[in-house]
């Protein structure tokens, strides 16, 4: 009786234990990809900017004189 006993007793905790890791193997995560940022040259230096050169910039051209006029529907009449 006691031999039973001490089975029993085995059993129910190997149940108990062993009960939730079926339930849990059937559950995968996701594989999840991590992609590394591409490589960077830390290695070699680049060059420095220029500042801007002190020369002054070409003067525009005068703006020509627009003819006058006014616009009747499509047409252009000059006035």
């Amino acid at each position: 009786m006691k031999t039973n006993a001490v089975r029993f007793a085995a059993g129910l905790v190997f149940f108990i234990v062993g009960a939730p890791f079926p339930a849990c193997g059937q559950f995968i995560y996701p594989p999840v990809f991590v992609v590394p940022p591409p490589a960077q040259d830390y290695g070699s230096p680049r060059p420095a900017s220029r500042p801007p050169l002190d020369q002054p910039k070409p003067a525009d051209p005068p703006a020509q004189a627009k003819p006058a006029g006014h616009y009747e529907g499509r047409r252009y009449v000059p006035d």
